[in-house]
């Protein structure tokens, strides 16, 4: 009975939810990307991704070309990515939006934490093509400026997706509801490689436990026994080689090097108990089915973080592919901290989220990692591109576009993780029941299907 009560409450909030989701209107696009030509922070795959993004808003989306606000260096001046031209172009895209409509936000660059107050948590910021020389924040664009420029000004039933391929990005947009990947869905090749690995393990530990029973048992008699004797003897009872590291060339050595207290009731018990423990694990993989074991987070990150703000100066090390991340650090100040004219670090205006007037508003926007990680800028697929725009339009294509949210975000982390990126991104909302809408638009549930 009360099962049946909540997925009728669940049906209902769905159809009631599903009254705004058709897109009628306009469709409008605002995709900026910098590259940072001829600068000591150039990236390399920044305009390809808005280029990418573009292409599949028209061909997908059914968007118009005249439509879409392109951003980028390889633009006329006017439309180079600088501060007052990307505020322009956020103002432009939601000028004389109204219910029905769909507006669509793509950032490729570097990103960065902005701290003006060390008793606080940095903000999160973009940065446009003039911060490279410019001071800050006054030429860098922070979470709370995107946050009054992205959601404060979105008309009820109107759409935005908004996408952030830049380092640092979780909580740019300082929303309530935030799901996180935070691992893929197991795939074929990881389950392989897992398999193979605990294999590898279980037969190491295997050997060691036999080899302590035959020796204490009599059967295996090493006693008064030459090198080569107990070589031709391990041999003889099918003990692997093994090579490398301080063996002498035998494969034996690591039976030979055993010390005496390992062949003691209590130190074969315990190996003993490893043993089982591998079992048990390889069992539990080879059980697995592909497409199992998603690690996901669904809550108000930014509040999250806050609660338990433990900031690491280090960033992740990133191996040599042919990557660059998309990090910018922030300049030395030279003045004092008191004498900064520093707008205060915002929180997100978490409080006014809460109230009646915001809380329909219809806002998805994903970022490339976490606060503490970096995007990659990497080389894919035969082109540069960020390693974020290229996993979530593989996502996309590989459900034939009409992906809901929350299986986006499962798709898009398995991607990274094939590709060995280890970013984490994450997909913040106003309403943890708009996660099952569909990209751009489109709503799936059960019983029915609302297409934009």
């Amino acid at each position: 009975m009360g099962n049946a009560c909540c997925a009728d409450n669940r049906q209902e909030a769905m159809r009631v939810l599903a009254t705004s989701a058709r897109v009628v209107g306009a469709k409008k696009a605002c995709l900026v990307g910098i590259n940072y030509r001829k600068t000591r922070s150039e990236l390399r795959g920044c305009i390809n991704d808005v280029n990418n993004m573009q292409k599949v808003l028209v061909e997908q989306y059914g968007f118009n070309v005249e439509d879409i606000l392109m951003i980028n260096e390889d633009q006329a001046k006017e439309n180079w990515p600088t501060k007052q031209r990307i505020l322009e172009g956020m103002d432009w895209l939601y000028k004389g939006c109204k219910p029905g409509d769909l507006l669509v936000f793509h950032y490729s660059g570097h990103g960065s934490q902005y701290n003006g107050d060390k008793k606080t948590m940095p903000s999160d910021v973009i940065c446009p093509l003039d911060c490279i020389d410019g001071p800050w924040p006054a030429t860098v664009i922070t979470d709370s400026e995107i946050h009054q420029k992205l959601y404060d000004p979105l008309p009820k039933g109107c759409k935005a997706v908004c996408l952030f391929d830049c380092c640092h990005s979780a909580t740019v947009a300082n929303l309530t509801e935030t799901m996180v990947v935070k691992e893929g869905p197991l795939t074929a090749k990881k389950k392989e490689m897992m398999v193979k690995r605990l294999q590898a393990q279980k037969d190491s530990v295997e050997c060691q436990v036999r080899f302590y029973n035959e020796v204490n048992s009599g059967k295996l008699d090493v006693k008064k026994k030459s090198k080569a004797e107990l070589y031709q003897l391990f041999e003889k009872h099918s003990f692997p080689k093994k090579t490398g590291g301080v063996d002498d060339g035998s494969g034996y050595s690591y039976l030979l090097n055993t010390k005496l207290a390992a062949f003691c009731t209590g130190s074969v018990e315990k190996v003993s108990a490893i043993l089982a423990e591998k079992e048990q694990a390889l069992k539990q993989v080879q059980s697995m089915k592909v497409g199992d074991g998603a690690k996901i987070y669904i809550g108000n990150l930014e509040q999250d973080l806050e609660d338990s703000y433990e900031k690491n100066s280090g960033r992740a090390l990133t191996e040599d592919r042919e990557i660059r991340i998309r990090y910018l650090p922030q300049p030395d100040m030279d003045i004092e901290d008191d004498e900064r004219s520093v707008k205060p670090v915002d929180r997100g205006l978490l409080g006014a989220l809460k109230s009646e007037k915001y809380k329909d508003h219809q806002l998805w926007v994903f970022s490339g990692c976490q606060d503490d990680q970096t995007s990659a800028d990497a080389h894919v697929e035969g082109i540069y591109q960020g390693a974020f725009t290229w996993a979530l339009l593989k996502a996309l294509k590989g459900d034939t576009w009409t992906a809901d949210y929350r299986t986006l975000m499962v798709q898009l982390k398995g991607n990274l993780e094939e590709g060995r990126y280890k970013q984490v991104p994450a997909l913040s909302t106003t309403h943890e029941l708009y996660l099952d809408f569909c990209f751009c638009g489109k709503l799936k549930d059960s019983s029915f299907v609302i297409e934009g």
